[in-house]
């Protein structure tokens, strides 16, 4: 069965690893082969792989087809369907998973149903389980492409999602306005947990809606590592499934013998992992406990014992097969390599004693296998943590221990009496206002966890997977057997360690970074592990391109603070993140073309050098209150001190116009760059044929948005560089675009298409 389960799901993760859908030949092939080897040899993990291929790939295509069915342009379409998401009208945020049944006319296949995220913004009255007839502006699912950051190309195809879109018109066609039961029980949730302090965590562990949670919460609960337990998990379906199998126990004990009674047990646990499960809308987590609950009740029900890591593979590869997407969110990962944690932490000896061997106290006996697994927990998904988020939270095991019992026996409890008395105000209130007060030593205590995540740079990584593997095996082998393992283990990491440091040892060299951050600018330029940003890209309530692209590709790198911010003039999608970038990364000093309190200025005539580099203002000839386009900050970068014979020079150009460049050319009639960026974002009020001519530029940096209402960078813009022969880089068609500069040599990096290849790519980007 190992074999099997192991085949399959080994099969289906496979995937991660496709550039490009195979032809099913393939699988037939694969399928054949495995075949003879299994009556040759029974060995049935060949043929296992294959048929957890061959699954994969049938999944994958019957995704794309649904993504092909949209425009791959922005287009405008008409859909009939059914609103999915519960609906919360008291928060910013209106978008809403939406399921279209026919498109244009044309009715769809249950399988082909095309799973959409909308934004409607002028909704009032939107509801779960509505039928609406909507013309949409709709788009194929399209993501910023950094080196770090939130990847919303993974996620949707995680989350099943086909397109995103924005809604024109709406037509409701549920007669008399019906909505689901979830979405009735919710609205009354809603109010009456009007007022409440922490009105957004009830919602979240009763109906496992976390659009509430704004910025502050996300990182209390980062910091703190506590943002599994504020939804509704596995770990609270694996209570409800214990309180429902020991109530079930306890009545039918108190009922007469009967064979009708025997499995009152399982199916009460059942009923409510299915009820919790449902107060959720069946996520994928939700799913993967329910799954390991029917399996675990039937195991114990039926007498069948399996080991730990038989149970966890058969589930595993059940998850996997039910939706193989799912392996691309984070939620699949970080709850299967818990529960492996633990297996392996209880394997190593991490349990509780013979009685014989405990203490005469036996809940410091508890207290020290809790301890010791939390502990276990942060070692070990050390890794994972790194890969999906970037860091981790050193305070997670010390918060952890006092929270998850707390909520997991006080809050949820609160909670779940809570919506079963949903239709009992008075009572299902006074439940509210106990779960609510229960939250408040809580969040009290993840919020003195604030500022202990830390982030790991890239460099890190493989000592630390290293690391991890070497303490497993350590751990679980027997230590005098394999002193020779350990020996290897100690030399590999030594030699890791080495590596990672002859990798980042580049005396002469520097880097340019210009992150994709949708329309706006963010630029890093780089040398020695220390950086200067220009420009902070677009804000929005609650987030910023600062948090969301800038923060975290630094903090892959290294970098936790900035040498040195700079603004270009006073646009939102330039200066948008000022606030976030000098709160989180503290910029030693700040220069900007305008009069901003603890900027100094940056207008024609000043000169400063960093890290070997010299930095020198070229435009506006004064500083001015609020700077427009015109009154950019032009900066030239060169790297004369440290190449002087093969000197590279970058020319940051912000949003300039035409007659800011006519003036410019004549102040500096020898002005040249070997890297430009193109002003405006490839406005046609810049990049004079004049300009280009004087410049002799090389490569040419533009930073757009794809599906930017001001349609930049212009075909003709574009055009004029090309026939210069410059490279036209640009973000909206290549990701984050790094140029390492060392001796005149320029090495050019585009994370859209150098850096990432998978099969899904193509499907949001022809």
């Amino acid at each position: 069965m190992f074999q099997m389960t192991a085949g399959l799901s080994i099969g289906v993760l496979s995937l991660h690893y496709w550039q490009s859908l195979p032809d099913y030949k393939w699988f037939i092939t694969a399928m054949i082969i495995g075949g003879a080897i299994f009556f040759c040899l029974r060995i049935n993990l060949f043929l296992a792989i294959a048929i957890g291929g061959l699954w994969a790939w049938v999944t994958a295509v019957d995704y794309s087809k649904a993504v092909n069915s949209l425009p791959h342009e922005r287009g405008n379409i008409t859909i009939v369907g059914e609103v999915r998401s519960l609906i919360n009208h008291n928060i910013l945020d209106k978008r809403f998973i939406f399921v279209a049944e026919s498109v244009k006319e044309r009715d769809l296949l249950r399988k082909d149903a095309i799973r959409l995220l909308l934004d409607w913004p002028a909704v009032t009255d939107l509801k779960q389980g509505q039928r609406y007839q909507l013309d949409i502006r709709v788009r194929r699912p399209n993501g910023r492409a950094n080196a770090a950051g939130f990847d919303a190309e993974r996620y949707a195809v995680g989350s099943g999602i086909h397109g995103t879109g924005t809604v024109i018109a709406g037509t409701l066609l549920s007669q008399n306005g019906t909505m689901s039961l979830r979405q009735r029980w919710f609205d009354r949730a809603v109010q009456q947990t009007d007022g409440f302090t922490y009105r957004a965590y009830l919602l979240a562990l009763g109906f496992g809606e976390r659009d509430g949670l704004d910025q502050d919460d996300w990182s209390i609960l980062r910091d703190s590592g506590l943002a599994h337990l504020m939804a509704i998990s596995g770990l609270h379906i694996g209570l409800v499934v214990v309180i429902g199998w020991g109530i079930g126990s306890r009545v039918r004990g108190a009922l007469p013998e009967s064979g009708y009674w025997l499995w009152l047990p399982f199916w009460l646990a059942l009923l409510l992992a299915y009820g919790y499960a449902w107060l959720a809308g069946f996520s994928i987590p939700t799913q993967r406990a329910l799954l390991t609950s029917v399996l675990c009740l039937l195991m114990i029900r039926c007498g069948v014992v399996w080991s730990g890591l038989q149970l966890w593979s058969v589930i595993l590869a059940s998850c996997l097969i039910l939706n193989p997407l799912a392996s691309y969110s984070a939620g699949l990962w970080l709850s299967f390599g818990a529960v492996l944690v633990l297996y392996l932490a209880n394997t190593g000896g991490i349990r509780r004693r013979k009685q014989a061997e405990q203490v005469r106290v036996p809940w410091r006996e508890t207290v020290r296998v809790y301890v010791l697994l939390q502990l276990a927990l942060l070692g070990l998904m050390l890794p994972l943590q790194w890969v999906w988020f970037g860091g981790i939270s050193l305070a997670a095991p010390l918060i952890n221990l006092l929270a998850v019992p707390w909520v997991s026996l006080v809050t949820v409890p609160c909670v779940l009496l809570a919506v079963v008395t949903i239709t009992v105000p008075g009572l299902s209130g006074v439940f509210w206002q106990l779960a609510d007060w229960s939250l408040h030593p809580v969040i009290a205590l993840a919020s003195l966890a604030e500022g202990a995540w830390w982030p790991l740079s890239e460099s890190l990584f493989i000592v630390l997977l290293a690391m991890v593997t070497g303490i497993v095996l350590c751990w679980l082998l027997p230590w005098r057997r394999f002193l020779s393992l350990q020996v290897s283990l100690v030399l590999a990491l030594w030699g890791v360690s080495d590596w990672n440091k002859s990798q980042t040892l580049d005396p002469d060299s520097w880097q340019v970074d210009m992150l994709d951050v949708g329309h706006g600018l963010a630029i890093l330029i780089q040398r020695q592990g220390r950086a200067v940003l220009y420009d902070t890209g677009n804000s929005w309530p609650g987030g910023s391109m600062a948090l969301s692209v800038i923060e975290p590709v630094l903090r892959r790198q290294g970098i936790r603070h900035l040498d040195g911010l700079i603004l270009s003039h006073a646009d939102a999608d330039h200066a948008g993140g000022t606030s976030d970038v000098t709160a989180r990364l503290n910029p030693a000093w700040l220069r900007s073309s305008d009069k901003r309190e603890g900027f100094a200025p940056c207008v024609r005539g000043r000169l400063w050098h960093w890290q070997g580099l010299t930095f020198k203002v070229l435009w506006p000839p004064k500083r001015v209150t609020k700077a427009a386009n015109p009154h950019s900050c032009v900066i030239q970068v060169s790297d004369q001190w440290l190449n002087p014979e093969s000197d590279t020079s970058l020319l940051l150009t912000g949003d300039i116009d035409a007659i800011s460049e006519l003036l410019l050319a004549r102040l500096e009639p020898d002005l040249k760059a070997d890297i430009l960026l193109v002003p405006h974002h490839g406005s046609n009020s810049s990049s004079t044929q004049t300009w280009l001519d004087s410049l002799q530029a090389t490569y040419a940096l533009v930073s757009a948005g794809k599906y930017s209402p001001w349609a930049l960078p212009a075909e003709q813009v574009k055009h004029r560089y090309l026939m210069q022969g410059l490279h036209w880089l640009e973000t909206a068609e290549d990701g984050q675009v790094s140029m390492r500069i060392e001796q005149g040599e320029v090495v050019v990096t585009r994370y859209r298409k150098d850096s990432q290849r998978h099969w899904y790519q193509p499907l949001f980007r022809p």
